[in-house]
């Protein structure tokens, strides 16, 4: 995929690759990643906070990217409205270890909404 450098997070530690952390509240700097992924969102307590963090820790322009099971219409509008300071990019529905999914970009354009 071309990534140089990757840092993992999970609730379960998988070392060396994975660390455990929460991801309603992620042990990073702002801005310190390009690009954010889960494919645990519909598992989260709380989305709006979980799309926060990820909002929080990728650099403004930089990408976060969220799979579901495969769904469309008012579930894709649910995600993409957790997410306060970024764009909608793309939806897709595709593969992931062989289950149909559907993929959601979002770009973080550091906007603020209330």
């Amino acid at each position: 995929m071309g990534l140089a450098d990757v840092t993992g997070v999970e609730l379960v530690e998988s070392p060396p690759l994975v660390s455990r952390a929460d991801p309603h509240n992620l042990p990073f700097f702002d801005g310190v990643f390009d690009f954010v992924f889960t494919a645990h969102f519909a598992e989260a307590l709380f989305p709006s906070r979980f799309a926060a963090e990820m909002e929080r820790v990728v650099r403004v322009g930089g990408a976060c990217v969220v799979v579901v099971e495969e769904c469309g219409g008012e579930r894709v509008e649910g995600v993409k409205g957790s997410f306060g300071r970024s764009g909608f990019v793309d939806v897709r529905n595709v593969s992931l270890i062989g289950l149909k999914m559907t993929r959601i970009i979002m770009r973080n354009d550091g906007s603020q909404t209330a």
